[in-house]
């Protein structure tokens, strides 16, 4: 059975690994580039993750009490930071209950950014009520990456 509960501390190492983990399986099509590879490690550390524990709304989902996805929300903006679920744990509903939650969080409108390449996720969002409202560039190594913006009310 799965739960959503509110990230702890002692959460933030498995969370850095699920985020690794899914931002690699997401992003990574072709191999592991150095970029790639300094993202991650910068970004998804235990360390950061803990900041954002502190700073944020970061939800968990999880089954038999391991972390399967997570959630973060910047509750002064209504925006959805992250929003990871293990590719072996998709189709159980933790993305759409970990939004649902998420919603409960704010009284603003949730909006997010997602990689135009990463289909499934759109037309998750879609499926969930989300609406394409323009797009925005996310850098890397240089390179300017599009991302669909997408927003709830």
């Amino acid at each position: 059975m799965m739960k959503i509960r509110k990230a702890q501390f002692t959460d933030s190492e498995a969370l850095a690994a699920l985020c690794i983990t899914v931002w690699i399986d997401t992003y990574c099509s072709e191999g592991i580039e150095a970029a790639h590879a300094n993202y991650v490690l910068d970004e998804y550390t235990a360390k950061n993750l803990k900041q954002r524990i502190v700073n944020s709304t970061v939800l968990v989902a999880e089954v038999k009490g391991s972390p399967i996805g997570l959630a973060i929300l910047n509750g002064k903006l209504g925006e959805i930071e992250t929003l990871y679920v293990l590719s072996r744990f998709k189709g159980l509903g933790a993305g759409k209950a970990l939004v649902d939650e998420l919603k409960k969080h704010t009284n603003l409108e949730l909006y997010l950014t997602c990689w135009e390449g990463n289909e499934p996720a759109l037309q998750f969002y879609k499926r969930i009520g989300f609406m394409e409202t323009g797009e925005t560039f996310f850098e890397l190594d240089g390179k300017k990456i599009r991302n669909v913006a997408l927003a709830c009310s």
